[in-house]
């Protein structure tokens, strides 16, 4: 889940089913015999497929990629927790000047206001929030593991970026987990995937639309309204007897708790859950894609929102659905 509405999401959101069938032919006679694997194969032909690598505090992606559908494969190999969100910025916006004039004004920000300072005066450059917008992105993948999400790029200049928290509080963008890409008008011609799980997110909160009958692959679409700020995170329950739902609920938006123990997005994540990818929102509405391997057990779909609303009601609440694979 940064315009002080996209504060609110970007850095913040503060202020296939191609291989269905033979998946499950080949359940049936190994019960997913691969039981490390936790999110699905991204090897999908008849996509315009992409991969992002990230083996530290980095990403390897390409330079130029297709726009239209474009089917991403992020492999984190590295010892963090990730995801990497994009956002279109102007056309004339170098990496250089967003890292200036946003990755780091907005860590100086944040560490002002953990000291207790008024944080009002965050000095990110006016661009951002007015013609800045976020196009979708990964949910959050646990170390070791990759995630594959898809989602319709129009042609421009993009933003790859991760604003986990670092141990010393600082957004893993400003250590290096920030790159640029750009959408050319070359058309992929690639297809809008399929899906058998529907996930909808509007002002009132997630909505799971179909009931989860059985563990396998899954193709999720997760259709936004416009102005969302709200993304989806998968997250396996480990252990739902003893699980601290609520302190996940807090991590899982980087304002919530700031200067507290388990402040919200900084690692070390809460134990006793697993990440296994998700989407990040589209902040001009529409539809995006993403994959998952499910086995039997307790899982739940999470959105990056405030703790509290503006009226100190619980909102995450609304944004937090449990589902039980057998």
């Amino acid at each position: 889940m940064r315009q002080l509405k996209v504060l609110e999401s970007f850095y913040g959101k503060i202020i296939t089913c191609l291989f269905l069938g033979l998946f499950s032919m080949s359940c049936e006679k190994d019960e997913i015999s691969t039981s490390h694997i936790e999110v699905a194969d991204a090897s999908l032909k008849s996509f315009n497929t992409v991969k992002i690598t990230s083996t530290g505090m980095n990403f390897d992606a390409p330079d130029e990629i297709p726009s239209g559908w474009t089917t991403f494969t992020y492999m984190n190999k590295s010892d963090a927790p990730h995801f990497f969100i994009l956002v279109k910025i102007p056309d004339d916006v170098t990496l250089e000047e967003y890292s200036l004039q946003v990755t780091n004004p907005f860590n100086s920000w944040l560490n002002t206001w953990r000291a207790g300072a008024p944080a009002e005066d965050h000095g990110i450059s006016l661009w951002f929030f007015t013609k800045a917008y976020n196009t979708g992105g990964s949910g959050l993948i646990d170390a070791g593991e990759s995630t594959v999400t898809s989602v319709n790029l129009e042609p421009g200049n993009y933003i790859i970026e991760c604003y986990v928290k670092m141990p010393n509080g600082d957004f893993h963008s400003v250590a290096g987990m920030v790159d640029q890409m750009t959408v050319t008008e070359v058309e992929s011609r690639s297809k809008e995937p399929k899906a058998d799980i529907s996930i909808s997110i509007d002002e009132f909160g997630l909505h799971l639309e179909d009931e989860i009958r059985r563990p396998g692959q899954h193709t999720f679409s997760v259709d936004f309204a416009a102005g969302s700020d709200a993304d989806v995170h998968l997250v396996k329950i480990e252990d739902p007897d003893a699980a601290n739902r609520e302190e996940l609920k807090k991590w899982m938006h980087w304002a919530n708790i700031i200067g507290f123990e388990k402040e919200g997005f900084m690692t070390p994540a809460p134990d006793g859950f697993s990440f296994l990818g998700g989407t990040q929102e589209l902040k001009k509405g529409g539809r995006t894609y993403f994959q998952a391997v499910l086995k039997p057990g307790t899982y739940a779909l999470v959105s990056e929102v405030s703790y509290y609303d503006s009226n100190g009601e619980i909102l995450i609440d609304n944004y937090y659905k449990e589902f039980s694979v057998k």
